[in-house]
């Protein structure tokens, strides 16, 4: 992929997953300071999550409507503000708005970022360039988890919003030096699919969605259970934030490695590859009441959520042709976010009602149910799409 145009969308994704890996941990000691309960709580990230879903299915119908940069330009401008704000929130419903509307930007964020990688992405390098954009989260939550938490106990979470505002307002920035082109067609190209007679969706997508909304609503359980713990179990700011640092760290050359491991095997095992991970990370946080045991935990739960997130959509970009890419990988962002609603809601309530250990063995599950399914597909190998891009005579 041309650096001109990776560039600018890494430092999109990565200021999108600073955001949230810094403020993820933390919001519900935020919430608590307004005197709101563990359940209530849940449901609050519940309906952030919400929000960010409905930015990202909803950047599926804008984004052939308007162009990348337009909609790269509101959603950066419109952050700083909300950000700012959430700092200076006198009332718990102000809180619950302006959360709303960062997330729902950042959904409109992750979703162009992966349309237009999709379509720059070389055929036989898409699991590389995928791999390289999601290295954004492995790195944020490592910079995030180092200093975020940090900010707080140093300063207040006024000051920790306010410098995440300025970070947002470079968003705006790469927006103007990014790509500015519509999913539906590149300019000056036109686009031949071999697959025009097939149906856009086939049966393995399906399948990629429903385990990619098990494996995630996994990682967003987990992720909230483990604040709930640590908390319950006296761990300051800092350590709970810290979490975050120890998976970026481990899931740095994760990323990088088996996106490239990705182009020369089947995707598909690699991305049963992930949800072994969760599993592994989901028991070892059901029996965790040291802090190396949630460092371990949270670094095999990066890894799962890396090598989803980067091999996920490349394997989505395979069975998806030119014309319905941009609904497919907005759909399939959308089902990751519409786990976080799932995941949260589960967590608040299950860790008040069944106890840690049930509600990391209930997570368990659901990973393992993510695997059987897509080994249940076995004898479906699925290729590259035999998508031919032409260049016109204008070029």
């Amino acid at each position: 992929m041309n650096k001109r145009i990776l560039f600018p969308l890494f430092v999109i994704n990565f200021i999108v997953y600073f955001v949230g890996a810094g403020l993820l941990p933390l919001l519900p000691l935020y919430a608590k300071g307004f005197g709101i309960s563990v359940t209530g709580i849940g449901f609050y990230i519940a309906f952030i999550f919400a929000a960010i879903t409905l930015g990202t299915a909803l950047t599926a119908r804008l984004s052939y409507r308007f162009s990348t940069r337009i909609l790269l330009l509101f959603s950066g401008i419109m952050g700083i503000p909300a950000l700012a704000l959430l700092g200076r929130s006198s009332a718990f419903w102000q809180v619950v708005l302006l959360t709303a509307v960062v997330w729902f930007l950042a959904g409109m964020g992750t979703a162009l970022v992966n349309i237009q990688a999709g379509l720059h992405a070389p055929l036989d390098k898409r699991g590389k360039s995928f791999g390289i954009m999601f290295l954004a989260l492995p790195v944020a939550s490592l910079v995030a988890g180092l200093s975020v938490g940090r900010l707080i106990d140093w300063q207040s979470f006024r000051f920790m919003f306010d410098v995440l505002a300025v970070l947002w307002a470079f968003w705006p920035v790469m927006a103007v030096v990014g790509p500015n082109e519509k999913p539906d067609r590149g300019p000056g190209q036109k686009t031949t699919a071999v697959r025009r007679g097939k149906p856009a969706f086939s049966a393995i997508f399906y399948l990629l969605v429903v385990t990619t909304l098990l494996s995630a609503t996994t990682y967003y359980l987990t992720r909230l259970g483990t604040t709930f713990s640590m908390s319950a179990l006296g761990f300051p700011a800092s350590a709970i934030s810290g979490t975050s640092s120890i998976g970026g760290l481990v899931a740095i050359p994760t990323t990088y490695l088996i996106g490239s491991l990705s182009d020369r095997l089947s995707r598909k095992y690699v991305v049963i590859l992930g949800y072994g991970f969760a599993v592994l990370a989901t028991l070892t946080m059901s029996v965790a009441h040291n802090l190396w045991l949630f460092w371990l935990a949270t670094g095999m739960l990066y890894m799962s959520r890396s090598i989803n997130g980067s091999v996920a959509p490349a394997l989505a970009t395979d069975l998806l042709n030119r014309e319905s890419l941009g609904r497919g990988l907005s759909y399939l962002g959308a089902v990751n976010w519409m786990a976080g609603i799932f995941g949260s809601a589960i967590a608040g309530f299950g860790i008040e009602n069944l106890g840690q250990m049930n509600l990391f063995l209930l997570a368990a599950g659901l990973a393992t149910m993510a695997i059987v399914l897509m080994i249940s597909f076995s004898n479906v190998h699925p290729k590259p799409a035999a998508v031919e891009i032409v260049a016109s005579s204008s070029i």
